[in-house]
């Protein structure tokens, strides 16, 4: 929290006139975000990364959300053009309600918001015919690309072991080498998975996803809210969940087992298929971010000490190890009785 710039105050009293009002006071949150008071009542003002090519879906969130009673995504108020956005200086400025954020803990932010972005995921479901040699043709090449990675991870050890005395981040690599083959071996297999899937059944479902999933996303008050939509798609929703729970399983340190008892939340609404279920696996199982890693260590690239090095490497690690443990797991077994899924709201 600080004070904001003059500059910055004016763009600001120009975005929230367009509401109606003028700001009695302006508290700065974050470089983007700005707590605005009318004398009597708090706004949220948003300085948004909206660009003239994402305004359109954006706005279309909260045209779904109107006709669909998404009740859990977060409004935004209407300017006095009847615009859900105003335009300062080229950039797009939206308003929310202050909502107060209840604390809770990690676990229970987690079965609320895995049960939020079910319903929202199911409501919002199309489904459609998809050019499945396209399709496989894109999974063809990345499991090339994937198998290669046996040969360049092997080469990566090999150029370590050579170090008389490894470095700790050298070292951790050298020790999730055996992991990281059984990982590329389990993800060959989900791909030929998901391929069979796809040649049984050439359909795709398409749902309203928030493209950028995470706990500091959403808001716990009488119900969870998802905010910040402005990384929406529309895509199948293994693509959210994916992103949800790999940011889970870096930074929230909560191991397979757990996320898989609270996963139920969000599959007693909105069950994966088994092509979605596969295809699910396949982005935990992505090892691209941790070769990233290594490659920037060899190329002295990164501007990390070797301590936040080692956290990342171990953070995505801890991605992969969720992608294999749950590949180990019939599908089946991830689905709860609603009795037995936590209602901690």
């Amino acid at each position: 929290m600080g004070k904001v710039v003059k500059w910055r105050v004016k763009q600001i009293e120009k975005a929230v006139n367009s509401y109606g009002f003028a700001p009695y006071y302006i508290e700065k949150i974050t470089s983007r975000l700005f707590r605005v008071n009318d004398g009597r009542y708090d706004y949220a003002l948003k300085r948004s990364r909206l660009s003239d090519n994402t305004i359109a879906l954006w706005e279309n969130v909260y045209h779904q959300a109107h006709t669909l009673q998404l009740n859990n995504i977060l409004p935004v108020y209407i300017t006095e053009t009847s615009q859900l956005y105003t335009r300062v200086d080229e950039a797009y400025y939206y308003m929310t309600p202050w909502t107060r954020n209840y604390s809770l803990n990690h676990q229970q932010q987690i079965h609320n918001t895995l049960r939020t972005i079910s319903e929202i995921h199911e409501k919002t479901k199309q489904t459609h015919s998809v050019d499945t040699v396209a399709v496989k043709h894109k999974f063809s090449d990345y499991r090339s690309r994937c198998r290669e990675l046996q040969d360049t991870l092997l080469d990566y050890v090999k150029l370590f072991e050579q170090n008389r005395f490894m470095s700790p981040f050298e070292l951790q690599v050298c020790t999730h080498y055996h992991v990281l083959v059984n990982v590329l071996a389990e993800l060959d297999t989900q791909i030929d998975y998901f391929m069979a899937e796809l040649e049984e059944n050439n359909t795709w479902n398409y749902s309203l996803c928030h493209g950028n999933l995470h706990l500091s996303h959403t808001l716990h008050h009488h119900h969870a809210y998802i905010i910040n939509w402005e990384k929406v798609s529309y895509d199948n929703a293994a693509t959210d969940l994916a992103i949800f729970l790999q940011d889970l399983a870096k930074h929230y340190d909560q191991s397979p087992e757990n996320l898989a008892e609270m996963y139920s939340s969000y599959s007693y609404r909105n069950r994966l298929d088994d092509k979605e279920w596969h295809l699910l696996l396949i982005y935990l199982l992505d090892p691209f971010h941790y070769i990233k890693l290594i490659e920037q260590y060899i190329a002295k690239e990164s501007r990390h000490t070797m301590i936040v090095q080692q956290k990342m490497l171990q953070h995505s690690f801890r991605q992969l190890q969720l992608g294999l443990d749950w590949s180990s797991r019939p599908k089946s077994d991830m689905i709860a009785d609603p009795e037995t899924t936590s209602d901690d709201s």
